[in-house]
């Protein structure tokens, strides 16, 4: 596999050597995220790219954008892509997890998501046509206990995918790619509904765009995950309109 893109705002020296310092077992290579304050009005009111009145902050169209470049890079050299963002921390058998676990999938699996944000709902299709499966974790925990996380040696499996939130790491093939830029863009205003909080949240972000697309298609999430993020929503560039 090639190295895992890390994707960071150019000037994230904090995050970077946070990074740097929790993942050091890791092979990575930073990439620089697009930065939403200034991304040319021309791209922001492309029709194939953004829906007018889109309910983004300038952080999620740089988010976008830069999700979607690794989708393209993925689709350019036919090989897929392990896409994380700065804030993830993970486990130390990563890499050898990794390649058994895809390694275990059919030839047209489309995105793995080896982590996501534990403050809410992981949604599986365990069970298709009969019963939704649903997790519930304690992000709070979580976050005490990275440590841990990077030592433990549980051997995980790959579940059938239908909803999470965050994008904090994932591996998308060529195939999954070009199907989650085709479903996924433009990115227009709709609403996806989340079993068990039963609510429906507006398309504020990729990572909801990308719950239209998992539960049909053939996308996994890693449990136990390989990656997780602390989630810290107060330093989050991508939920203000100044940052990205």
């Amino acid at each position: 596999m090639n190295p895992v893109r890390i994707i960071s705002l150019d000037d994230a020296d904090a995050r970077r050597a946070s990074f740097a310092a929790q993942n050091q077992h890791l092979d990575y290579e930073i990439v620089n995220a697009v930065r939403g304050t200034t991304i040319d009005p021309q791209v922001l009111s492309n029709p194939n790219l953004f829906a007018d009145n889109l309910e983004y902050t300038k952080g999620a169209f740089g988010c976008a954008l830069s999700h979607l470049a690794a989708w393209f890079e993925s689709i350019d050299t036919q090989q897929p892509v392990t896409v994380a963002e700065d804030d993830a921390i993970f486990r130390h058998d990563f890499h050898a997890q990794q390649q058994r676990l895809l390694g275990s999938l059919p030839d047209d699996w489309d995105i793995v998501v080896w982590g996501w944000n534990f403050d809410s709902i992981l949604s599986l299709n365990a069970m298709p046509g009969i019963s939704q499966t649903v997790m519930l974790f304690d992000q709070q925990t979580l976050r005490s206990k990275t440590d841990e996380f990077q030592r433990s040696t549980q051997a995980p499996v790959l579940l059938p995918l239908d909803k999470c939130f965050g994008t904090p790491a994932y591996t998308i093939s060529p195939k999954g790619a070009a199907r989650f830029v085709e479903e996924c863009f433009p990115l227009k205003n709709y609403v996806v509904h989340f079993p068990v909080l039963n609510r429906s949240l507006p398309n504020n972000g990729i990572d909801i765009a990308m719950n239209r697309v998992y539960a049909v298609s053939n996308s996994y999430a890693c449990f136990p995950p390989l990656a997780i993020t602390k989630n810290e929503h107060e330093i989050s560039s991508v939920q203000t309109n100044s940052a990205r």
